[in-house]
């Protein structure tokens, strides 16, 4: 009997954890500056999720790299290879478009047009929680890539901007919103952006019926 009470427990914290999972969200100066806050988090308080924790800033680069894992060789090196994927089925190589095919460089050049971007001007930043809430916040995003975006989604419904622009240009992507693509992640995120800070616990009114049994 112990050991099945001991199991019951273990079970209950896992359904908890789920119902109350927590991802951490952006609204970059793109989105706040379109006026789309409102719009953006309603279609979060739409779908059932909620938010706990929610502020506006404008963010130094100190924060903006905090926020990203710059020290990490391979993620910078990801950033210039995607860059390079961006060409893919286009008449031009990246030495032209880039002035280099190295994906080091090539991620350094986006991860500085990232810092500029971001400390360009406020962003709305918020810890969301609820069922699933990583997957399905970036469900209702929509792609990275808002050329690739599905309609219905949060950068399919409002942006269109295209990589090989952008870095062309010298610029980010202006795909609006960020959300965090999994637990390690969401957890460091929330930590940079809200450590020490409160986040809020309350229920909303259709928990019972979206996420309980009631009859």
């Amino acid at each position: 009997m112990a050991g099945g009470n001991k199991s019951n427990k273990k079970l209950d914290k896992f359904i908890f954890d789920v119902k109350h999972q927590r991802t951490f969200c952006m609204i970059k100066p793109d989105g706040v500056k379109r006026g789309l806050i409102g719009e953006i988090i309603r279609r979060l308080e739409k779908a059932g999720l909620k938010v706990v924790a929610m502020k506006m800033m404008v963010p130094d680069e100190r924060l903006v790299r905090a926020h990203y894992p710059m020290s990490d060789e391979r993620w910078v090196f990801r950033l210039g290879t995607k860059a390079k994927s961006s060409l893919e089925g286009l008449p031009l190589s990246a030495k032209e478009v880039y002035g280099t095919d190295d994906e080091k460089q090539l991620g350094s050049s986006v991860l500085q047009s990232l810092i500029d971007y971001l400390t360009s001007g406020p962003v709305v930043t918020m810890v969301v929680e609820g069922i699933q809430a990583i997957d399905m916040v970036r469900k209702l995003a929509g792609h990275t890539l808002p050329f690739k975006a599905e309609i219905g989604t949060i950068r399919g419904d409002f942006s269109v901007d295209a990589p090989v622009i952008a870095n062309v240009e010298g610029r980010s992507i202006h795909n609006l919103f960020h959300a965090s693509e999994n637990p390690s992640e969401a957890e460091n995120e929330i930590k940079v952006w809200f450590g020490g800070e409160t986040i809020c616990d309350y229920s909303i009114g259709n928990n019972d019926i979206m996420y309980c049994k009631h009859y």
